[in-house]
């Protein structure tokens, strides 16, 4: 199959029609191809890349904040990093078959530079700055929520990654100089459907009591309570 063929079946997988195809071939045009085809007037994905960079950050942060109101400044970071981050994206690059679309220098080309991570990585944020240019925010925007948005709720459905636990741990030595103690005070239920209940303490208080089919999983919801509690208590939570 052509590349030219390669790019109209993907232009087929998008919900618009791109106005200036050019912008779009231009996200992936890599730096190594550049370097090897010394002509005037060409320019690699890098501005793409970095205009995809900033509209990604943009658009994700303001799902966050609308999606999850319940969470702190820190959770959304940490969350938002988990979301946006090279393996993510370079795992979404792949999956738009992105690899074989790509302009690379021969040498890049012999490295295996369809499969490289950081390149599959920057060129799905350069088709999104592509999309940006092109169609403008609010078809970005909806392009970027349709395909993170299966992301957010993996996020929600795995413990960890909101980090409940490294958040108290800083708070902890903030204010108490000492990290917080998880203590397992019940366990209930067959082998095979154990249920622990945890209590996280923190300054010899207990602040966090949670209950999880893993004790990880308990400490983490026994963390968030007591990040709760400690901001009730007036405790400045910015770290």
């Amino acid at each position: 199959m052509t590349r030219k063929k390669i790019i109209e079946n993907f232009k087929s997988t998008l919900p618009f029609v791109f106005e200036d195809d050019s912008i779009l071939g231009l996200a992936f045009v890599h730096s190594s191809y550049i370097n090897e085809k010394i002509k005037q007037g060409l320019e690699s994905n890098e501005r793409l890349e970095f205009l995809g960079d900033a509209v990604v950050g943009v658009v994700i942060s303001k799902l966050l904040y609308e999606k999850f109101p319940e969470l702190a400044e820190g959770e959304l970071t940490r969350f938002r990093a988990r979301l946006v981050n090279r393996r993510t994206l370079a795992g979404l690059g792949k999956d738009w078959g992105l690899g074989p679309l790509l302009l690379l220098g021969k040498g890049e080309l012999m490295a295996g530079g369809r499969e490289n991570p950081t390149i599959l990585s920057n060129t799905f944020e350069a088709v999104l700055g592509a999309v940006f240019l092109d169609q403008g925010y609010e078809q970005a925007a909806a392009l970027i929520e349709k395909v993170f948005t299966p992301l957010m709720q993996t996020g929600l459905e795995e413990q960890g990654h909101f980090a409940f636990k490294p958040e108290l741990q800083e708070i902890a030595q903030k204010f108490f100089k000492e990290p917080p103690l998880y203590r397992v005070i019940d366990e209930q239920g067959p082998a095979h459907e154990r249920v622990f209940t945890v209590e996280a303490v923190v300054g010899g208080e207990v602040l966090g009591m949670a209950t999880g089919a893993r004790k990880k999983d308990a400490e983490q919801s026994a963390a968030k309570e007591a990040i709760k509690a400690l901001g009730e208590k007036g405790y400045s939570l910015k770290v």
